[in-house]
């Protein structure tokens, strides 16, 4: 295994002794600067005792939201403060005289205002959730649906509001002016990826009617099992923490998540968890969540697959079963209920925490995040300055509504996708990124091609939505292991939403996030192309799809 000093030959109980004591030495052995960030980063470890002091005060919202009569609860927030909201909503689903939680954490106008159209924004809730207090994509929303709920007639468009941030932050102040209904400020030494059981994940966990109390019980439980009295052959998160060490030292780095279908939003929060901890430095884990299950044969040998079965054993899962008796390394971890989550969100903290110490590298700091922030904004500078996007360079391959650019120049789109999959090597992944609408029809399309694709070429694959891969995968993208190959995919939104106070709208800051993210990954040196589709999205994917499978398909250009 590439990187870490001492950490590579450190027994696991050692290991587990040592983040208790919040040693930053674990992890970056005499570095000040890393010590100073990984010392504010360790509140994770305690927050399940910290909520169930203040467990008063999440009982208290939920019942005066339900005393309200809200029908709605809308999440604005992005990546660590909306991931785990998503894992609940689709667990647990609505509660009876709740409200119905909708979490939003895209920049697409088709997707906002879809759910503007749906929503009694008069019955309506919104949290807004960031860690920093200027998160741009959540502050847009808040500066949308303020405006919004305001034009509806609201004469207290405040009571309509909760914020959940750090203390001091420009969200606080705002939330301060505007008389939101209440303000949460979180520990300051959580980073935003290990905030499940924090205000971030327990406040849209209340306002839904989850027992909020519950959850906690099982993520106490889960930390002491994982303390340092516990025997280290007994402790979950070493375990885990452990298989995921010896499988990327033999090569498997691939840390393939599936779970039960009830829960399986809980993969792509974990996808979150281990990319943006571990993948930096050219280091680091691949996580693949949501990958849908295929025939053992359709994987290559540089996977650990990890199974969390919900309410029944892992042996009868059929592909399970199927994987354990081809000898693929499976580790099984089974859960009761969905209220055993919270004992997971503890779990896989701590292992992933654990499976950092010998890479060498910080778990808790995400260097590479802010470069398409920063390329973001500089799209967005020459947008305003310029009035409009400068045009696109010549395309590799076009036609039929279908452009590509980057890769090798070929008679069509098709051609030109599996020409640049045909350049596949061993221990490659293949990352999706979409830049469209998240509807169930277009994460359908794209997830029978990502299968396609896995299929074709016996590869790990990726699908993320942007611009919330940003806030997920996309430290990985950049910071991690150059065996990434990248297909962005974008298409011109049917509507557009205004963002008040900017001089731009959701549509173009969509295209310049897609374009900052672009130019991020070739200033790496990443293999990527990007596929500009036009007309229908869902039929334009099946085209491409039929041609990666070889099948006989009408000319996509």
């Amino acid at each position: 295994m590439s990187g870490g000093g001492e950490g590579a030959t450190l027994p696991g109980g050692e290991i587990v002794r040592r983040i208790w004591e919040r040693d930053p030495d674990l992890w970056k052995p005499g570095d000040a600067g890393h010590a100073a960030v990984i010392r504010n980063r360790l509140g994770w470890l305690d927050v399940p005792v910290t909520m169930r002091e203040r467990l008063s005060e999440l009982t208290s919202l939920a019942d005066a939201v339900r005393g309200a009569g809200f029908a709605d609860c809308v999440l604005l927030g992005m990546g660590g403060s909306s991931l785990c909201p998503e894992v609940l909503r689709t667990s647990f689903g609505p509660f009876a005289g709740f409200p119905v939680l909708h979490v939003l954490d895209t920049t697409d106008p088709d997707a906002i205002t879809a759910l503007e159209r749906r929503l009694q924004l008069d019955r309506t809730l919104f949290i807004v959730a960031s860690k920093s207090g200027t998160t741009l994509e959540t502050m847009s929303h808040l500066a949308h649906f303020w405006e919004a709920v305001t034009a509806a007639g609201v004469t207290d468009p405040g009571a309509h509001f909760v914020a959940v941030t750090d203390p001091g932050t420009p969200l606080a102040t705002t939330a301060r002016e505007r008389r939101f209904r209440r303000i949460f400020e979180n520990p300051p030494d959580i980073g935003g990826r290990y905030s499940a059981l924090s205000f971030f994940g327990l406040v849209p966990a209340a306002v839904i009617g989850l027992d909020v109390a519950r959850l906690l019980e099982r993520a106490i439980a889960m930390r002491e099992r994982c303390s340092v009295g516990t025997p280290a052959e007994e402790n979950p998160a070493l375990e885990l923490g452990m298989a995921m060490i010896r499988h990327h030292a033999a090569g498997r780095d691939k840390v393939t998540i599936l779970a039960s279908p009830q829960i399986g939003a809980f993969s792509l929060w974990a996808e979150q968890l281990i990319a943006e901890s571990t993948g930096k430095e050219g280091k680091g884990y691949i996580p693949i969540g949501a990958e849908p299950a295929g025939r053992p044969d359709v994987y290559s040998d540089d996977r650990l697959f990890v199974a969390l079965c919900l309410g029944e054993p892992c042996h009868v899962v059929s592909h399970v079963r199927a994987l354990t008796a081809a000898d693929r390394p499976v580790v099984a971890l089974e859960l009761a209920d969905p209220y055993d989550l919270g004992g997971e969100f503890f779990r896989w903290e701590m292992a992933t925490a654990i499976a950092a110490v010998p890479l060498g590298i910080d778990p808790f700091d995400e260097p590479n995040v802010k470069e398409s922030k920063d390329n973001t904004a500089r799209v967005l500078a020459g947008f305003e300055s310029a009035g409009g996007f400068p045009a696109p360079p010549e395309p590799a391959a076009a036609g039929g509504g279908l452009r590509v650019y980057g890769g090798d120049p070929a008679p069509t789109a098709a051609e030109a996708l599996v020409a640049f999959l045909d350049g596949v090597r061993p221990g490659d992944y293949v990352a999706l990124m979409a830049y469209v609408n998240p509807t169930e029809d277009h994460e359908e399309a794209l997830q029978a091609l990502r299968t396609a694709i896995r299929d074709r070429e016996r590869v790990a694959t990726t699908l993320g939505f942007g611009p919330r891969f940003l806030h997920s995968t996309g430290q990985l993208h950049k910071g991690g292991p150059n065996t990434g190959m990248y297909i962005q995919i974008t298409t011109q939104p049917r509507s557009d939403a205004d963002i008040p106070g900017q001089r731009f709208s959701f549509a173009v800051l969509e295209r310049a996030q897609a374009e900052g993210d672009l130019q991020s990954l070739r200033a790496h040196g990443r293999r990527v192309i990007r596929i500009d589709i036009e007309g229908g999205l869902t039929s334009q994917l099946e085209c491409l799809t039929r041609a990666v499978r070889g099948e006989d398909a009408p000319t996509t250009g």
